[in-house]
């Protein structure tokens, strides 16, 4: 919609406008005579109302634990897109986003101190903003426990006289304990991340069940990588920054840390867990609660329960509910390899009752961040290795920075996957500056309403690159797909099945269906409507008859100069690629810089694909 005049009247010889608080005015010069008009910009010029934006609530975060999760929320009356933005408004040191353009991003602390920061959305004609207070605290203001496999005595969770590891039992004089100090604030537990004596991991073969059962706010960390005891007769702990992470080995079982499903009466709220190995046959991590965050975790060689890494479902297949609707959950900078199943498993409900599910109880998780994990060998030791596994019913989920390769059994699996929600609710998905090499397909959907695909690298795959599924009665609606670079897989680079209102912009895509078993198409579509497509650089034959590509696309029919050696798998731009400076202006959109953090446009324009040209200014 038009959100304000455009040039003013023509009967006026010279006029400049500006935005005052108020609302918008002209300067109006008539010979001698100088006039300035105002007009409210909602009253005339807007045509809409303002969007709303919230920041969230109040957080507290304690060293040593420096990344924080922030989600805002958004919503504009007329659905026009917004442009939002973090911003830090005082601190007393600079703060690092992940994503300072996006909902939901991470921030990194260097000091502690109170920060306030601002959440602005614009949509064209008005901006809102909304500010939270995030505090972060000393490692010492938390109660402190600690735990050492290897300490030769008696152990009463101190520094002089650890535990050797954490019983099973929530009425246990060391969960009893925790929970009690847990009652009058924060709490972290440190477990020796090396051997006191060389930089070997610290090793426990007893499996880390959490059992809080204390109903406060108070965020319990569980700590396998910060400190280290020095020596197991007298101990004496320090500070720790090496390789080393505490190893769980289990061998039985059904996890290394975390807590059991046939335990809801125990989840995990407000707990974080960081810096573990986990490893054994069985050394699978699972978990389940409200702002809960797993980080930094070492997960490898799981080869009897799987998944790798796993949140709880909300809800049985019998409709009876477990944990339940969950929220504010973080899974960030994990390393994954070699495991059993899926790399990264999200549950929450299944579509129908044949899979499992209970469509009854409808959707279920939200406010997910799954950020800078890296997933390799996922299924190498059996079952279904997609990379990143988000079960249905689940909104608001942001999917940034992982790198996802070689996944197994080949050709049936997906790097990341991401099953929609039910009803109409908005599913809110954002999958962005990923790469994916090695799966099947590169990232598939179905069932999404608002779902945002951009900035990915896709490439080497079995099957497609990007491939959304529909069916009548479950379409995806409101998909942009942008700035991607999709290469070398053995199906259309992008595949639009069962949707509607699409974009798809400033996608390089090239050298896709390799065995030309859909007639060398890089896109390939059915059933969708309300397509805007354009700027894209395909090779040839391009997309598939009667897609409706706009006037500003590309087709190439030699690839050699696209990107700096496609075989090595470097999907830069070449110095004088077709693709520079032939995109489109998407900061509306949220994009505001590229796969490596290369802020657009570098040049005259914005390039096509997930990669700026830094040095393309003409």
């Amino acid at each position: 919609m038009t959100r304000q005049y455009s040039r003013c009247p023509d009967q006026v010889a010279r006029c400049a406008s500006v935005f005052l608080p108020f609302g918008r005015c002209a300067l109006l010069v008539l010979g001698a005579l100088v006039l300035l008009v105002c007009v409210p910009v909602e009253s005339v010029f807007s045509g809409g109302s303002p969007p709303s934006v919230d920041a969230g609530p109040a957080k507290v975060l304690a060293l040593p634990a420096t990344d924080l999760t922030l989600f805002g929320h958004t919503n504009d009356p007329e659905d026009d897109p917004l442009a939002v933005q973090w911003t830090l408004v005082s601190g007393p040191a600079a703060v690092r986003f992940s994503a300072p353009r996006a909902l939901t991003t991470t921030a990194t602390f260097t000091a502690t101190g109170t920060y306030i920061f601002r959440l602005t959305a614009n949509d064209g004609a008005s901006t809102a903003a909304s500010t939270v207070t995030v505090t972060v605290d000393p490692a010492s203001s938390q109660r402190a426990f600690y735990v050492d496999p290897d300490f030769a005595g008696n152990g009463d969770g101190t520094a002089s006289r650890p535990w050797t590891a954490l019983e099973s039992s929530p009425t246990g004089p060391q969960w009893t304990v925790i929970n009690q100090a847990l009652a009058h604030g924060p709490v972290i537990v440190y477990f020796s991340a090396r051997e006191a004596r060389e930089e070997t991991s610290e090793e426990t073969t007893a499996e880390v069940n959490v059992l809080r059962t204390d109903k406060s706010t108070h965020r319990l960390t569980l700590d396998g990588m910060s400190r280290y005891n020095t020596d197991d007769t007298h101990p004496s702990w320090r500070d720790y920054a090496g390789p080393c992470k505490l190893r769980i080995k289990i061998l039985r079982g059904s996890l290394s840390i975390g807590c059991h499903g046939t335990e809801p009466q125990y989840p995990m709220h407000y707990v974080t867990v960081r810096g573990f190995e986990a490893t054994g046959s069985s050394g699978r991590v699972v978990f389940g609660g409200n702002h809960t965050v797993v980080e930094h975790m070492y997960i490898h060689d799981i080869a009897a329960v799987g998944a790798n890494l796993m949140l709880h479902g909300s809800v049985e297949s019998d409709g009876k509910e477990t944990f339940g609707r969950l929220t504010d959950i973080t899974i960030r900078n994990n390393r994954i390899e070699r495991g059993e199943g899926e790399g990264i498993y999200v549950a929450g409900n299944y579509r129908t009752k044949a899979y499992g599910g209970w469509p009854e109880y409808g959707n279920t998780h939200s406010d997910v961040l799954i950020e800078g994990n890296t997933i390799h060998d996922a299924g190498l030791n059996g079952g279904e290795g997609d990379g990143i596994d988000v079960k249905t019913g689940l909104r608001n989920v942001t999917i940034r920075g992982n790198t996802i390769e070689r996944l197994h059994p080949m050709p049936d699996i997906t790097g990341i996957i991401c099953e929609g929600v039910f009803g109409d609710a908005r599913s809110d998905c954002l999958i962005e500056g990923n790469r994916i090499c090695g799966a099947g397909t590169g990232i598939g959907f179905g069932g999404q309403n608002g779902v945002t695909v951009r900035n990915n690298v896709i490439s080497n795959c079995a099957h497609g690159g990007v491939s959304a599924w529909g069916e009548p009665g479950l379409l995806n609606r409101d998909v942009q797909i942008c700035n991607n670079t999709v290469y070398g897989n053995g199906g259309a680079g992008i595949g639009i099945g069962g949707c509607t209102d699409v974009t798809v912009k400033s996608n390089l895509v090239f050298d896709n269906d390799r065995p030309r078993r859909n007639g060398g198409y890089q896109l390939a579509t059915y059933d969708s409507t309300n397509i805007t497509s354009d700027y894209n650089l395909f090779s040839a034959p391009g997309p598939e008859p009667g897609w409706p590509e706009g006037p500003h696309s590309i087709i190439v029919t030699d690839i050699a100069g696209l990107v700096v050696d496609a075989a090595m798998h470097d999907l830069h731009l070449a110095p004088s690629s077709p693709a520079i400076d032939k995109g489109t202006d998407l900061s509306a959109t949220g994009i505001a810089s590229d796969f490596d953090g290369v802020s657009r446009p570098q040049g005259l324009g914005w390039d096509i694909g997930a990669y700026e040209r830094k040095d393309s200014a003409g």
